[in-house]
């Protein structure tokens, strides 16, 4: 009785927290431990107050809008948001083309042009403060989705949505014998990634404490990952540079994995929606180190584009700021000039009209002591 409790209960704990409230949380406080004084600052005026600048509180709200149980009143108003969580690609093409895969005059709407979108709204300081509010929440999350292999996985099996079948997972080496396996449902390769691996990780290894979790991703970044974290923070292609968002670069790292790792079984035969799979510890041992890096990956890179954001806002800033200055004195040396133009001709015409009234008589022509005389007589 006890232990069939203990398994009711643990698998409850594995399945009441998803990927996104938790992976997404993970990302932005990543995110949120890279920003400077002055990021942190814009993070706070660009957030509702009562999240007092936490990224985390909101990282999942661009999924919660979509459905009925978490946004009842209009999540109807919301739908045409859920194609930009995502891009589908051929199946094994390996490789991710934007003009096929993501062209929006074809109607195809994506994460990577809904990233550019929102990086550009988000420093456009034109936009109102809704509008970059908003664009700030949709950064947050559609960085943490680009950087999970299959939200830009195949468009045959619906990333990954298709594929169904069995993933087998011990609770522990020394439990696996009384309580055989810890986790024997029915799953998708989707949800392996999205749920699965990170809540196995989470109760096998931190007691199911997120903030564990947390600490131990971060002191790895400092650590193991230290000398990969100004690699990951550029952008390959000079057309992205300006604000880091390189979301066809991190679709191209997703397509990588899907092909080497995430689609292939653990004999590495590929896996499909026409048989199930039956995956186990050496699938999640092989393909956790993977995740744990795309849950690095995404949170550093968040935080260096909002970094970059706020530091090109300061530039230009400061680049108006000279224009101003440099108008004025312009203006001022003008007024200057004019003034000294001005102040010298005044000076000239008063001492020549005071040197032609002075002139003693004798100095003055013969005309004029004639003229000068008979008035005078």
């Amino acid at each position: 009785m006890f232990f069939s409790f203990f398994i009711l209960s643990s698998v409850f704990i594995f399945t009441a927290n998803g990927w996104g409230p938790i992976g997404h949380s993970l990302v932005a406080r990543i995110a949120q431990s890279l920003l400077t004084n002055n990021s942190a600052k814009f993070v706070r005026d660009h957030l509702p107050w009562y999240t007092y600048g936490d990224l985390s509180m909101l990282s999942s709200w661009p999924d919660n809008i979509l459905y009925p149980d978490t946004n009842p009143v209009d999540y109807l108003n919301w739908k045409w948001s859920k194609q930009l969580h995502y891009v589908n690609t051929p199946d094994w093409k390996c490789n991710y083309n934007p003009e096929r895969d993501c062209n929006s005059t074809d109607g195809q709407r994506c994460v990577d042009r809904a990233i550019q979108n929102y990086t550009g709204r988000l420093a456009d300081t034109k936009q109102d403060d809704i509008q970059r509010q908003e664009a700030l929440k949709f950064l947050v999350h559609f960085i943490g989705d680009v950087h999970q292999p299959l939200h830009a996985g195949f468009a045959g099996d619906q990333g990954g949505n298709t594929i169904h079948g069995k993933i087998i997972i011990h609770l522990s080496r020394y439990l696996s014998f009384l309580l055989g396996t810890f986790f024997n449902n029915q799953t998708k390769l989707h949800k392996i990634w999205d749920t699965d691996m990170i809540n196995h990780r989470l109760v096998s290894n931190f007691n199911d404490n997120t903030n564990e979790y947390y600490n131990y991703l971060l002191n790895i970044l400092h650590t193991t990952y230290a000398t990969n974290i100004s690699q990951w923070s550029k952008c390959p292609s000079s057309d992205e540079a300006k604000s880091l968002a390189c979301s066809t670069a991190w679709i191209h790292e997703d397509i990588e994995l899907d092909c080497a790792h995430v689609y292939r079984d653990e004999n590495n035969k590929p896996m499909s929606s026409s048989e199930e799979f039956h995956l186990g510890e050496v699938y999640y041992n092989t393909n956790l180190v993977f995740l744990e890096q795309r849950l690095l990956q995404s949170g550093v890179r968040l935080g260096m584009v909002i970094n970059k954001i706020v530091e090109l806002q300061k530039h230009h800033h400061e680049d108006d700021d000279n224009d101003q200055l440099c108008s004025g004195t312009v203006y001022l040396f003008v007024i200057i000039l004019l003034e000294i133009l001005l102040l010298f001709f005044g000076i000239t015409y008063y001492l020549v009209r005071r040197r032609v009234y002075r002139e003693p008589l004798s100095e003055k022509p013969p005309e004029y002591n004639t003229i000068y005389n008979t008035y005078k007589s």
